[in-house]
C-alpha cells in the first residue's frame, strides 16, 4: 500500500518550469518521535543561484523500480483520470532538511546536510515526474530541492499509521511534486555516512547461466528482438511483449522476457547495443533451460549504442557432436561444428499460400482467392564428425548452400516447383524415391543432386540446438537365451543457422 504525503495543496502535473504559489507555513506536520529528523537548518544560498527560496534534503538511492503505467490518483483533474506513468525509488535520507534562500543545485555538501541517523523513505514519481528514471541511479547521493517554499515538513515523508503498541516495520513513502528538482552531488563529505555504496554485482550471460541467484544484474549485448504476444480466452485481448536474447564474449546465449501490459515500451532495444538489465529473475524452464523476466522492480540502461547492419555476429564455441550431446542444453545452444554430410534423410520443396498456407500450384489450392504465394525449402541430412551425429535442418540460403546451386539454378528450380506446387524426395533403402512421378526430369535432377558424391563432403557450419530433444530409447535384444537391454542415445537434433561456402 502506497501512503501519499498529507499536503494536498501541491501543483496539478504540468511543465517541469511551472512555479507554484507558496504553500501556507502552518500546516499540520506528522508526529514523529525523533525530533532531529525534521529538524531545519538555515543556509545561505551561493551566488548565481535561483533567486526563489527553497528546503532540501540530501539522499542516496538504493533501489528503483521500472516504470509502469498505474492508477495513482495523484495530481488529476476531471479532465485528465486513467493511468499514469509511475516508478518509485528506495532511498536513505542522509541528514535533515535544510533551508535555502536560494536554489544550491549541486554544490558540495555542507556539514549541516548530514545527520547521524539514517531514515528509509520511498520516493514516488508519477505524472510528468516520471521524466527523472533515467537520471536516478542506485549508490548515487542527491539533492531533492523543494522550490518557493520555506516548509520542510514538504520534504518529510508520511508513515502509515497504526494502532498503539503495534510496532510497524513500514517505511515513509513521500510523493515528489511535479516543480521539484534533483541535482546529483559528486563532491561529498569526508565522513562515513556519505562514502560510496557498492552496486550489486553486474554478471555477464555466462555467470548468469551458471549462477543460483534469484535476482541478478546482467549485461549483454542484444543479439535479437522478437515481439511476442499472448492472447487470453476470456477477454479475447492481446497481450504484447517482447523478448531479448543476449549474448557475451563467449558466444553463450540468454532469453529475456518483457512483459509490457502494464508498462511503456523501454528505448534502446535494439540488435547490436549494449544493455545493463537490474533486477531481473533468472527461472529454469521445464526443459531445464535458464531465462529470464522483467519484474515490477527491474529496469534498463543502455550501456553503448551499436549499428546491427555491420554488426559482426557473436562468437559461438566450437563443439564436437558428442560433446555438445553431454553438455547441459541451457549452457550451450549455438556452437560451430565440423563434420562430413553422411546422408539426406529427406528433401522437401514447395509453394505455399500466403493467406491460408496450403499448397499454391499456379493458384491456391484452397481456393481463398489469394494470389500471393511464398516458396518455402526445407531438408534433414545426417552429419557425423567422427565423435558421434546429429540429424540437421536446412533451409532458404544455407540449404542453397548446401546442394551447391547457383542462383540462376536456385530460382529455375523454384520456377520448375511452382508449376507442381509440392515436391518431396526421402530415402527407401538403399535408394531416394519420391511421392511423384519418378520418371519426372524434376525428380531426376533432384535424385542426382541429392546421391551426387559431392553432396557426401566436409562441411563447417554454426547450428542452434533444438530445445524438444528426443530422450534416450531403451530397447530390448535377445540372444539365444538371454535378453540385454540397451539405451540407444537419439541423434542430436540441430538446425544450420549459417553454412560456410566451399
Amino acid at each position: 500500500m502506497v501512503t501519499h504525503l498529507r499536503s494536498t495543496g501541491g501543483p496539478p502535473g504540468g511543465d517541469v518550469g511551472k512555479q507554484t504559489e507558496e504553500e501556507p507555513t502552518d500546516k499540520k506536520r506528522r508526529e514523529d518521535p525523533n525530533p532531529s529528523s525534521s529538524s531545519v537548518t538555515m543556509a545561505t544560498g551561493p551566488e548565481g543561484g535561483a533567486s526563489q527560496p527553497c528546503v532540501t534534503v540530501v539522499i542516496r538511492v538504493e533501489q528503483k523500480e521500472g516504470v509502469a503505467w498505474k492508477n495513482t490518483g495523484k495530481e488529476l483533474t476531471e479532465k485528465k483520470v486513467g493511468l499514469q506513468l509511475c516508478f518509485s525509488v528506495r532511498a536513505a535520507v542522509i541528514g535533515p532538511v535544510v533551508s535555502w534562500e536560494r536554489d544550491p543545485k549541486n554544490k558540495p555538501m555542507m556539514e549541516r546536510e548530514v545527520g547521524p541517523e539514517k531514515e528509509k523513505v520511498i520516493l514516488v514519481f508519477s505524472g510528468v515526474c516520471s521524466r527523472w528514471f533515467p537520471l536516478l541511479q542506485p549508490g548515487t547521493f542527491y539533492r531533492l530541492v523543494a522550490a518557493n517554499t520555506q516548509d520542510p515538513s514538504v520534504l518529510i515523508g508520511c508513515r502509515v499509521s497504526g494502532r498503539s503498541g503495534v510496532e510497524l516495520h513500514t517505511e515513509a513513502t513521500l510523493q515528489v511534486r511535479s516543480d521539484w528538482r534533483l541535482h546529483t552531488l559528486t563532491r561529498l563529505l569526508q565522513d562515513p555516512t556519505c562514502t560510496q555504496v557498492e552496486p550489486p554485482p553486474v554478471l555477464s550471460v555466462s555467470q548468469v547461466l551458471d549462477c543460483s541467484s534469484e535476482l541478478v544484474c546482467v549485461q549483454g549485448q542484444v543479439c535479437e528482438r522478437v515481439a511476442v504476444s499472448s492472447r487470453t480466452a476470456e477477454s479475447g485481448s492481446s497481450h504484447t511483449g517482447v523478448r531479448l536474447t543476449m549474448c557475451d564474449q563467449t558466444g553463450q546465449r540468454l532469453q529475456v522476457y518483457l512483459d509490457l501490459r502494464h508498462a511503456p515500451y523501454p528505448p534502446g532495444l535494439l540488435p547490436g547495443n549494449t544493455l545493463l538489465l537490474s533486477g531481473v529473475q533468472r527461472k529454469m524452464s521445464r526443459s531445464g533451460g535458464v531465462y529470464c523476466s522483467f519484474l515490477p522492480v527491474s529496469c534498463i540502461s543502455v550501456m553503448s549504442l551499436g549499428d546491427s547492419r555491420c554488426a559482426p555476429p557473436p562468437p559461438v564455441p566450437k563443439m564436437h557432436l558428442a560433446q555438445w550431446a553431454g553438455t547441459d542444453q541451457h549452457k550451450c545452444n549455438m556452437a560451430q561444428v565440423k563434420g562430413h554430410v553422411a546422408c539426406f534423410l529427406f528433401l522437401q520443396l514447395q509453394w505455399s499460400c500466403s493467406q491460408c498456407g496450403s499448397v499454391y500450384s499456379q493458384v491456391c489450392r484452397s481456393q481463398c482467392g489469394s494470389s500471393c504465394s511464398q516458396f518455402e525449402s526445407r531438408a534433414k541430412v545426417v552429419i557425423e564428425d567422427g565423435t558421434g551425429e546429429a540429424h540437421v535442418c536446412f533451409s532458404g540460403g544455407p540449404l542453397q548452400t548446401l546442394l551447391g546451386l547457383a542462383d540462376s539454378q536456385w530460382e529455375g528450380l523454384q520456377r520448375a516447383v511452382r508449376v507442381r506446387g509440392h515436391v518431396r524426395i526421402f530415402p527407401q533403402g538403399r535408394s531416394l524415391v519420391c511421392d511423384g512421378d519418378s520418371d519426372d526430369f524434376l525428380h531426376h535432377f533432384l535424385f542426382c543432386v541429392c546421391s551426387s558424391d559431392v553432396m557426401c563432403r566436409p562441411i563447417a557450419l554454426t547450428c542452434r540446438r533444438l530445445t524438444n530433444q528426443r530422450p534416450e530409447e531403451v530397447r530390448r535384444f535377445t540372444r539365444g537365451d538371454r535378453e540385454f537391454m540397451t539405451r540407444l542415445p537419439r541423434p542430436l537434433q540441430l538446425t544450420c543457422v549459417h553454412l560456410e561456402p566451399d
